[in-house]
């Protein structure tokens, strides 16, 4: 796809954290398809009441609402753990992932491999500006497009 005749390339957002001596670099890229998690964990079908007036969705059913919950975890917990998979080198303690009951694991991981709490929201922001935008790029690119409006001299 093109847009003005320019392809979009997305750059991974890079994360660096110094531990003594060593830097330890984490790339987050964009996860562009959710086709496996789908096919390893489908979405939780809304239960539907049966009456006289009709069929009804039970979106406040508790089960329902546990189990969505639980798929958006889920969701969540693989989009981390499929961006991250750009940080060469990285290998997961307890994370398969082939099993979405582990996927959650990744900050128990990175915890037990000697990351703070801090360094761990700052890999899993990363993942998330690599993932979409967040209002500090959008500012920055549309001061930048401003910009190259105001010098282009007008005929």
């Amino acid at each position: 796809m093109r847009v003005n005749g320019k392809e979009v390339s997305i750059k991974p957002e890079i994360v660096v954290i110094p531990k003594g001596q060593d830097n330890f670099i984490f790339k987050a890229c964009l996860v562009d398809s959710y086709e496996v998690f789908d096919k390893l964990c489908p979405k939780p079908e809304v239960p539907i009441k049966q009456s006289a007036k009709g069929k009804t969705p039970m979106l406040d059913n508790p089960k329902y609402v546990k189990e969505i919950n639980e798929w958006s975890d889920k969701k969540t917990a693989w989009m981390i753990i499929k961006s991250l998979e750009a940080t060469e080198g990285l290998e997961w303690s307890t994370v398969d992932y082939e099993n979405p009951e582990t996927w959650g694991n990744y900050s128990s991981d990175l915890q037990s491999g000697g990351y703070s709490d801090l360094e761990i929201m700052t890999i899993v922001s990363a993942v998330l500006d690599a993932n979409g935008l967040n209002q500090s790029k959008i500012e920055e690119a549309t001061k930048s497009f401003l910009a190259g409006l105001q010098a282009v001299p007008e005929v």
